[in-house]
């Protein structure tokens, strides 16, 4: 039963990271809808993955490996967060040049929360062959 609840999660980041996110953020146009809409479906997912892991750590025996992956889904949520009031900060992001200092920060900071993403998969994926 443990693995289902890891195999949940697991799949639901492959999700985001090699679906979701290529698709809506290669939008050239509307940067700022596809942004804001990418940034609603992970604060969504969030309460999902946490009850997922929270499954998986109660059903599973090997209780660090689930608080490890909790940890990350917190750095995750953390820098989402960040994110989330650095884009308040800046408005419509269309109105901006792309070469601008702040929007430039937030595409950094955008590409570092996916990967953030990305290697919770990994380590999801690593502990999902282990058990």
């Amino acid at each position: 039963m443990n693995k289902v609840f890891l195999a949940l999660y697991a799949g639901s980041l492959f999700m985001l990271v090699f679906v979701v996110a290529p698709v809506l953020l290669r939008e050239k146009d509307s940067k700022n809808i596809a942004g804001r809409f990418y940034g609603r479906i992970l604060w969504r997912f969030y309460p999902l993955a946490f009850l997922l892991l929270l499954s998986y750590l109660i059903f599973d025996a090997k209780r660090v490996q689930a608080l490890f992956l909790m940890s990350g889904l917190g750095v995750n949520v953390t820098v989402s967060y960040y994110l989330k009031k650095v884009k308040k900060s800046l408005g419509n992001i269309d109105a901006l040049p792309f070469d601008h200092q702040r929007r430039s920060f937030f595409r950094k900071l955008s590409i570092f929360s996916t990967l953030i993403l990305f290697i919770n998969f990994l380590l999801a994926i690593y502990m999902f062959v282990r058990s």
